[in-house]
């Protein structure tokens, strides 16, 4: 009997069509490069100045905006789905996007900055769980690491525009491309998993029969049943739930995903592209900082897509190793750089430094750190979970964003480039151990057997006791 032919291109069409709300999202990433550089700039003509304190909460506040729009997220994950979820942060999204064409002033700012991080949070907590439901294991890592390539070209194409945009222009690009979104979305099918769970089976079989053609549905929606027990299973008591999420399995995969999101920010994530040219301007390069900056959003956008390609082979582990080991080197790079520059080094002699450095730090980071955080929240908890563990890591991950780039001037002030770049090193350097011995492999299985390895690895573990 020969085997089917499976079709894949529902699945990456669902996948494009999200990569929208991601690029819109992470265009507010890539503006605070060039815009804090041009609005505490007395060198540069704008509308209005800021402070450098003030740029330090306009930087920040996207990630505050995160912490509060994980939670509405998750709120409403469980009752109108991952779709409607992503279609609703936009709004939000769209609206921050707007203040800032309408921006006279710097709370014009903190408004629109707040709540790109809403609409952001909402879309990030529901696109990997999504993602992990809609997607055939053997893409499942491309798919969720292709949204997460569209979030470094959003990054490279808000670094692009900013050195030749206004502010108000800037936001006409990031609106269309959330109305694009909005509008082509609308047309996808609704997650089978979340069908299943509300008990609608005949939703959930056309739903499956839309992402996966090749699918025999009734087998596959009884498996789903099975795994993820009665819709009555989801309208548990928050204590149960919060019983069975504390349960030393599920617990310790939250920790797990929670670690490598505090190595990331602690990394340098958000960090570095927020201040990379100002960084590039005190590495006092010959070569004009924005030019540099741009350069580093086309490494990422490459770096992703190799990233995409070698996952669902490679597997999870080795990416995140050798993605540590990168990142803890460039950091290294930059801070024997400013070193150098104490010591009185001519800058233009050793300006190849810091390019390097921050090249390597843009191609290592997509590769593993970056990414596998989200692919991993969509791959170890059971359905009834999910929205649980998408309200804990992304708020988790927005609060640990927000505190490293509200911190990193004070600090960067009291330690200076000297110290502060080995600091991110150290912390990228500890992803390497981390993953070695406690993150699981998951490439090629299906979710369900996902959570059949763990229970099987729990009974060993029990029998042996």
């Amino acid at each position: 009997m020969t085997a089917v032919e499976k079709t894949f291109w529902p699945q990456w069409l669902a996948g494009f069509t999200v990569s929208l709300a991601v690029l819109t999202a992470s265009l507010a990433n890539g503006w605070a490069s060039p815009f804090l550089a041009k609005l505490t700039s007395d060198d540069v003509e704008t509308a209005f100045k800021i402070t450098p304190n003030q740029g330090a909460w306009v930087a920040s506040l996207l990630s505050l905006g995160r912490v509060i729009g994980a939670v509405a997220g998750a709120l409403s994950q469980g009752t109108i789905g991952r779709k409607k979820t992503m279609l609703v942060g936009a709004l939000p999204l769209t609206f921050g996007w707007i203040c800032m064409i309408f921006a006279k002033s710097v709370e014009w700012l903190y408004i629109g900055r707040l709540c790109n991080g809403l609409g952001s949070g909402m879309i990030w907590g529901a696109l990997s769980l999504y993602m992990g439901e809609i997607a055939d294991p053997s893409i499942r890592g491309s798919l969720i690491f292709l949204n997460l390539n569209a979030s470094s070209m959003g990054s490279l194409l808000g670094n692009a525009m900013g050195p030749f945009l206004d502010l108000q222009q800037y936001g006409y690009v990031a609106v269309s491309l959330a109305a694009a979104f909005i509008i082509f979305f609308s047309w996808i099918p609704e997650s089978p998993y979340h069908y299943v769970l509300q008990g609608d089976f005949a939703r959930a079989e056309a739903s499956l029969l839309w992402y996966k053609r090749h699918a025999d549905a009734p087998k596959e929606i009884n498996e789903l049943k099975e795994f993820v027990g009665s819709a009555n299973s989801d309208s548990e008591s928050f204590k149960h739930k919060l019983k069975e999420f504390c349960k030393p399995t599920n617990a310790k995969n939250m920790a797990i995903v929670s670690m490598l999101n505090l190595f990331l920010y602690c990394g340098g994530h958000n960090v570095i592209s927020s201040y990379a040219e100002i960084i590039m301007r005190k590495s006092d390069i010959r070569i004009t900082p924005s030019i540099v900056v741009m350069a580093l959003g086309v490494i990422m956008v490459i770096a992703g897509a190799v990233a995409m390609i070698f996952v669902d082979r490679c597997g999870r582990r080795p990416l995140l190793i050798y993605s540590s080991f990168g990142v803890c080197f460039s950091m290294v790079m930059l801070g024997v750089h400013f070193n150098l520059l104490a010591y009185g080094v001519d800058p233009h002699a050793i300006d190849w430094l810091p390019i390097f450095a921050l090249c390597l730090y843009n191609f290592a980071l997509p590769c593993g750190m970056l990414s596998m955080p989200n692919t991993l929240l969509g791959e170890l908890f059971p359905p009834t979970l999910k929205t649980f563990a998408s309200l804990t890591f992304t708020c988790s991950a927005a609060f640990i964003s927000f505190c490293a780039i509200r911190a990193f001037q004070p600090v960067l002030d009291l330690v200076g480039e000297r110290a502060i770049f080995f600091m991110i090193a150290s912390s990228a350097l500890c992803v390497a151990p981390f993953t070695y011995f406690l993150v699981p492999e998951t490439k090629g299985k299906t979710l369900i057997e996902i959570q059949e390895n763990m229970d099987n690895k729990k009974k060993d573990v029990i029998t042996r006791l």
